[in-house]
């Protein structure tokens, strides 16, 4: 009977190390990072957790989805924004487009920006996580300012983390978990994947791809023929087909991904969490620094684990800590991140 216990023990113990060496390897606990920029970002402030950010470049402006996440965890009466940042003005200025919107609860989390071209309408979602529930919030965009038209809820929208428009009242999305509680937390260390990719036709949502490792971002490439999803855990880009839902391709990236946006040649632009450990303790003091790191993506749609990944910025954590939004116009890099101060401008 002793050796049975002791034997016992030793393939529980045996299985512990395994399981947190695992972990550690696959958050990048490892990794060395070695910063590298081409020039020292100016940080613009003002926006705090900047979460996300998308570029409309007929105007050349960005919108920003910004929140004071640790202020709202520790019971403070504060209300998130989406911004419409000026980054080419001297010195950059920003507007505050939702300072009227009567939701004191409002609290944007990823956003996307649909051009309707056939009546020249622009359409901003928004996922939106209020006091009482989930919700995507759609605006009208005028170029400078956001006229609010519908809140969708659905109980298959159960823990939004990004949104991709295709219509007026049609998008994607991802659930970063099937479900909320703590227990989903405990999940994600155990590398035990629960995220979802669904799409809402403008009446019935279809989840169709589950099992994901946090799926995060989410965007469509150029000709708007291909989904691709951003899993963070998982550390891995997948792309499907728009028309089946079925998947083409994975790619592995080697970190943790976040935000997706496309520049004007159809490359993707991927802020990134390279030390996912270092991230979760970030999250909770903002005294503990947390690398941040820019991918650029170029899509080889023949064999898409095989598309091109470079790595264009990399800091320690300074002077923005916890990138998860990464964008370009021309030369210019713009930065997000989920608890800090202010948005990132510079070269790449």
């Amino acid at each position: 009977m002793r050796k049975i216990i002791k034997w016992t023990a030793l393939l529980l113990f045996a299985i512990l190390a395994f399981l947190i060496f695992r972990t550690l390897l696959q958050s990048g606990f490892f990794k060395a990072i070695n910063s590298h920029e081409k020039e020292p970002l100016s940080v613009i402030k003002g926006m705090v957790g900047a979460e996300d950010i998308t570029i409309d470049r007929t105007i050349k402006k960005a919108l920003v989805s910004a929140d004071d996440r640790r202020s709202h965890r520790e019971g403070k009466d504060v209300k998130g924004a989406i911004y419409l940042l000026d980054y080419l003005a001297d010195p950059p200025v920003f507007t505050d487009l939702t300072a009227d919107f009567p939701q004191t609860d409002f609290h944007p989390h990823g956003i996307s920006l649909y051009h309707d071209w056939s009546d020249s309408t622009k359409w901003l979602f928004v996922v939106n996580h209020r006091d009482k529930g989930h919700f995507i919030e759609i605006f009208r965009f005028t170029d400078s300012t956001l006229i609010h038209q519908e809140s969708i809820s659905n109980p298959a929208i159960c823990s939004p983390n990004d949104v991709a428009g295709i219509g007026k009242r049609k998008f994607y999305f991802t659930n970063d978990h099937d479900k909320g509680g703590g227990i989903e937390r405990w999940k994600d260390y155990l590398l035990i994947g629960t995220g979802q990719v669904g799409f809402f036709d403008g009446e019935n949502v279809e989840i169709f791809d589950s099992g994901l490792g946090y799926s995060n971002g989410v965007n469509l490439s150029k000709d708007g023929e291909i989904i691709y999803t951003a899993c963070t855990t998982d550390r891995k880009l997948i792309a499907y087909d728009r028309a089946t839902h079925r998947r083409m391709g994975e790619l592995d990236c080697q970190t943790g991904l976040d935000n997706i946006e496309l520049d004007e040649n159809g490359n993707l632009w991927i802020g990134c969490h390279p030390k996912m450990l270092a991230f979760a303790n970030h999250a909770k003091n903002a005294e503990s620094r947390s690398p941040s790191q820019v991918l650029k993506i170029e899509p080889d749609l023949d064999d898409f684990s095989k598309s091109k990944i470079t790595e264009v910025y990399l800091n320690d954590g300074n002077p923005l800590s916890g990138s998860s939004a990464a964008t370009v116009d021309g030369g210019l890099l713009l930065l997000g991140t989920v608890f800090d101060d202010g948005v990132g401008l510079g070269k790449w």
